[in-house]
């Protein structure tokens, strides 16, 4: 790659983040529907075709966000999930910090949650795909290595962790949408009976 090549990578890479960050900000302090992709570009400073070019819509922005904040929830649940630890332990170890990321985080993934649940159709399916293929992801190989080594029982491993993370999430979502506190030794205590049910036929 040519000095001159390199160089318009890096320049393109500031300004997609420029318009990230900028998005971000705007999207965290107004919401999704009172944003313009004119405020942005001009925070960015950059121009709206350039937004269009990186992220194709404004819709596509808002995904790229999502995602991304979704990601960063992946690499920090499994970055404190010991996979020395017998299954068990791991699924509540999984639990656990899906939780505290979360209470870290709950300003902006309310935000998000709220945002995505509001625009509903093409923005919930983002969502929905994301959580799916990154924050679940680590719980879907906790599972499957625990049925394979004979440590729960045999069962569908996408069942299994879509039951999991529904209590997880569903103390959330009460927690964001219904303003109930959350207790978080309430939901691990509902995790801890699911696995110990998993476990109890071998």
């Amino acid at each position: 790659m040519s000095a001159l090549s390199s160089g318009t990578g890096v320049r393109e890479a500031e300004v997609r983040e420029r318009i990230f960050q900028s998005a971000l900000r705007h999207f965290s302090q107004k919401g999704f529907a009172a944003t313009s992709l004119r405020e942005i570009s001009e925070d960015a400073l950059t121009t709206k075709p350039m937004i269009y070019y990186y992220f194709g819509s404004k819709e596509g922005l808002y995904g790229s966000i999502v995602r991304e904040i979704l990601e960063e929830m992946a690499d920090a649940i499994r970055s404190h999930v010991d996979p020395e630890l017998p299954p068990a332990a791991q699924v509540l170890a999984y639990s656990e910090r899906y939780l505290d990321h979360f209470l870290a985080k709950e300003e902006i993934i309310a935000l998000v949650l709220r945002e995505v649940f509001g625009l509903g159709g093409a923005s919930v399916a983002t969502f929905s795909l994301a959580l799916g293929e990154r924050v679940r992801q680590p719980l879907d190989e906790i599972l499957r290595a625990g049925m394979d080594r004979g440590e729960f029982q045999r069962d569908h491993v996408f069942d299994c962790a879509t039951a999991i993370t529904g209590i997880l999430n569903m103390f959330i979502l009460a927690h964001v949408f219904g303003g109930a506190p959350i207790d978080r030794d309430a939901p691990l205590r509902q995790v801890r009976h699911f696995v110990t049910g998993l476990g109890a036929a071998r």
